[in-house]
């Protein structure tokens, strides 16, 4: 077995006075408390940021008041953390020690290969304090493009000795560099770096690249600016969890003592990064001290910024990971099927089982009883991420959003101080340019001043509802009273409607997408979010009843129509009815969503026993600093099931909204292909002509034009006798087993030679008869008042003569045979009506 090399302790036992403990922070505070269990802890790197929740607790005293005695052992050389606990662990078991605890910390990428190598190890991850690596490539970016090295050369990246071939396997999938990775020293990474001994060296987003930054900015170098690239998801990797807790596997049996004692510590540990994440400069000073105690200034590194500032940002970006671990009701919480993935990709080993090195006990997972959102969630956005990179990869843009604000919204009065307690700029709705940027989305955030008018907002929705480059509009709810909600929800076209505003009136009519070959409508995405929620933890909805509380056009409405939809019996009710009668209706439901958004509205203890509770409608309070239900009580002692709050519906979101926009893109871009339709693994189109002649022609020209394409179509020649000849047309690319943006280009080809042939053969083409209309002179909205409008007619001479009355006028004035040409009008619905003589 490894053996970790010995060396002095740094410990905060030192600071013991006979039976008392003073603490070395507070020097005035002397606490009597006897401590009832011994916590051994071995970090994987000097007490830093990345350890801030484990810093505020030892200076709030908390591990102490939970009876808990904190040691840290000596820092091990790189990789042997793993060993070092369980050497601790084994003498403590030999000295017959049965109230001490062994703990430490590593990443997953370490964590999982060490324990494959060495499964005596015997341990077993209990918890994670990242969700997802901070792991990156840190490189210099020049402006001076003359100056960068020649595109074919080889790139040298400098990395941790222990990381080399992990990330040479993160590097070997990029088909367009090569890379040659080398073991460099820690500590002179970033002067290797900004010296130019490296093209990128292996840094942390949290630390790392921070201290990189303000080098950059203090050398002066010009033109120059720190390029961070994540590891995690680059060519398809997946490192998991960072910061991960572990134990000895049989500490995690049930008797002893030990479990508990590992329960209080992940406990009081996240304490501390719940009051980190709230406070940073605190933490900040926490990390300072606890640094100082345990002589981190004894390494020498040209990593750590010296300034104060610096350790408040590291403990704030530390904090953004870490509050990626929340599920349920507390942070940390490992997701079974993310660490699977990770560890299937770290190992590539069919014969590693199921929740290799993961505690199966499951000492740190949230209650049954709890609808937590936060995992589906993140699984649900990183979909939406890897389809948005690969639109963007086939069709050379992003997929677009646009979200138009009128006025300030009431809910977002304390959205920044919600983003710093609950998510992040990656994956929170109160930034969505930020969580679009990081997801491979473009997103503008368009806010318009409290006193606009119905026109002017129509006249912005118009604008963008006419923008190629926009594939999907959000109109924020509520509106101003002076704006006429209807007719500024109905200005958004239904292919860019990506909150669902149509919804409810297109399934009423009948929608297009009931035949499964379109996404329209798209469905509203908070309804979307607490039906998904549902599904996943298996709460049934039909036959039940529903008592949906909160009526609003984007939540409560559209969500009862998807209910009835899924045979739900269902009752709606709003925040204004007695306290009497909403009682009596929650007492008769078996499930009880509330998107009201009044704090405390329902009390739990009118929940009958069995009834699931959906907590959709919530409140920031700002005195409490917290976030507030629209329950008050304790669900837990009366749900069958229930959503927490945060971290239930809230997270999922975003996370649709923009499933949303990368549908409605794709789907506009499938258009753009003209009458082509976007089959299983192809694009697909029917050309009909009169003879065999004119379809061999046709052909043979499209023949030509693929050879010259290098992409060639698969065609099926059908005789229908009297109705001529038949060409079923289908492009695909092999390769990429997909349709790709090669497929659509030779589709558009395509077309073009099929209306060339059109034209020859006699038949009115649409763009012979197009114009050039300034578009001032296109009206924006209909007439007002209705009717008043006038028909124009300008004959061949040129002579211009008005009409009063469209409608009468026109039917004098269209012939029989006619080609009747609209321009691309503004107004957003019109219908012609013509009869013709008397039969009607």
């Amino acid at each position: 077995m490894m053996q970790c090399a010995a060396k002095k302790t740094l410990s905060i036992s030192r600071m013991k006075v006979g039976g008392m403990y003073r603490s070395p922070f507070f020097s005035s505070q002397v606490v009597t408390k006897r401590y009832i269990h011994k916590v051994s802890l071995q970090l994987d790197y000097y007490m830093s940021p990345q350890f801030a929740g484990i810093a505020v607790a030892l200076s709030n005293s908390l591990y102490q008041e939970a009876g808990m005695e904190l040691n840290f052992l000596p820092i091990c050389p790189v990789g042997l953390e793993m060993n070092a606990v369980r050497n601790h662990a084994n003498n403590a078991a030999s000295s017959k020690d049965v109230a001490a605890v062994s703990i430490g910390s590593v990443e997953q990428n370490i964590f999982v290969p060490t324990l494959q190598q060495y499964p005596g190890l015997g341990l077993n991850a209990v918890a994670a304090m990242f969700r997802r690596s901070p792991l990156c490539l840190a490189s210099m970016a020049n402006t001076d493009s003359s100056k960068r090295k020649n595109p074919t050369e080889r790139l040298t990246v400098g990395v941790h000795e222990d990381s080399v071939s992990v990330i040479q396997k993160v590097l070997a999938a990029d088909t367009n560099n090569s890379y040659s990775v080398l073991a460099s020293p820690r500590s002179t990474k970033n002067t290797d770096l900004l010296q130019g001994k490296f093209d990128s060296v292996q840094a942390y987003l949290t630390t790392e690249v921070p201290t990189l930054e303000r080098q950059v900015l203090s050398s002066k170098l010009m033109g120059t600016t720190v390029v961070a690239k994540p590891l995690e998801g680059m060519n398809g990797a997946k490192l998991g969890y960072s910061q991960v807790l572990f134990c000895p596997k049989e500490d995690l049996s049930e008797g002893g003592g030990k479990r508990e004692v590992i329960n209080s510590f992940l406990d009081v540990t996240f304490r501390g990064w719940e009051e980190a994440i709230r406070d940073p400069e605190s933490a900040a000073r926490s990390v300072d001290q606890c640094r100082a105690m345990l002589r981190l200034d004894e390494e020498n590194n040209d990593h750590w910024h010296n300034s104060f500032d610096y350790t408040v940002q590291s403990v704030g970006l530390c904090g953004n990971f870490v509050k990626e671990t929340f599920q349920g009701d507390r942070l940390g919480v490992i997701d079974a099927q993310r660490w699977n993935d990770a560890t299937n990709w770290l190992l590539e080993d069919d014969n590693i089982p199921t929740n290799f090195g993961l505690d199966e006990t499951e000492i740190w997972k949230p209650s049954s009883q709890l609808l937590a959102g936060n995992e589906l969630a993140r699984n649900t956005l990183e979909k939406a991420a890897n389809s948005a990179r690969a639109f963007c990869g086939t069709h050379d843009r992003k997929p677009s959003l646009a979200v138009v604000t009128v006025g300030e919204l009431p809910r977002y009065t304390h959205g920044e101080r919600r983003l710093q307690l609950y998510s992040n700029n990656d994956n929170s709705w109160f930034n969505k340019t930020s969580v679009g940027l990081a997801n491979g989305f473009e997103v503008q955030e368009i806010l318009l001043p409290p006193t606009t008018t119905t026109d002017e907002l129509l006249s912005q929705l118009y604008t963008l509802d006419n923008d190629a480059t926009v594939d999907g509009i959000q109109l924020m709810w509520p509106l101003p009273p002076q704006i006429d909600a209807a007719k500024a929800y109905n200005s958004i076209s239904l292919d860019r409607d990506v909150d669902g505003a149509h919804y409810i009136g297109q399934l009423e009519l009948g929608s297009p997408s009931t035949d499964n070959m379109s996404p329209f409508p798209l469905p509203p995405v908070t309804p979307m979010s607490i039906i998904t929620l549902m599904d996943h933890h298996d709460v049934s909805i039909s036959n039940r009843s529903i008592l949906v509380v909160g009526r609003s056009r984007i939540v409560g409405s559209p969500l009862a129509h998807m209910l009835r939809e899924r045979g739900a019996i269902v009752t709606v009710a709003h925040s204004q009815i007695s306290s009497d009668k909403l009682e009596s209706l929650v007492k008769s439901a078996d499930i009880v969503v509330s998107c009201a958004g009044s704090p405390k509205l329902i009390k739990s203890e009118w929940i009958q026993e069995g009834t699931d509770v959906i907590n959709c409608g919530s409140t920031f309070d700002y005195q409490s600093d917290t976030m507030c239900s629209d329950f008050d009580g304790d669900l837990a002692s009366v749900a069958n099931k229930y959503s927490p709050v945060p971290g239930g519906v809230g997270p999922l979101s975003v996370a649709f909204l923009l499933k949303n926009v990368v549908n409605a893109a794709q789907e506009r871009v499938d258009n753009d292909a003209n009458e082509w339709t976007r089959k299983i693994g192809c694009l697909h189109r029917t050309f009909h002509f009169p003879s065999y002649d004119a379809a061999l022609i046709f052909a043979n020209k499209v023949n030509s034009m693929s050879s010259a394409l290098d992409h060639h179509a698969n065609m099926t020649f059908s005789h229908k006798c009297v109705s001529g000849i038949y060409i079923d047309m289908n492009f695909f690319t092999f390769e990429a087993n997909e349709v790709t943006d090669k497929d659509y280009k030779a589709a558009r080809n395509v077309n073009a030679i099929f209306e060339k042939e059109q034209e020859k053969g006699g038949r009115i083409m649409m763009k012979n008869f197009t114009y050039d209309l300034n578009i001032d002179s296109i009206a924006k909205y209909p007439a007002s008042p209705r009717g008043s409008s006038r028909l124009v007619r300008v004959d061949g001479e040129g002579s211009v003569s008005h009409y009063k009355n469209f409608s009468e006028a026109f039917v004098s004035l269209a012939k029989k045979g006619s080609h009747v040409v609209f321009n691309q009008s503004k107004v957003v619905n019109a219908r012609l009506s013509v009869k013709e003589g008397e039969k009607g």
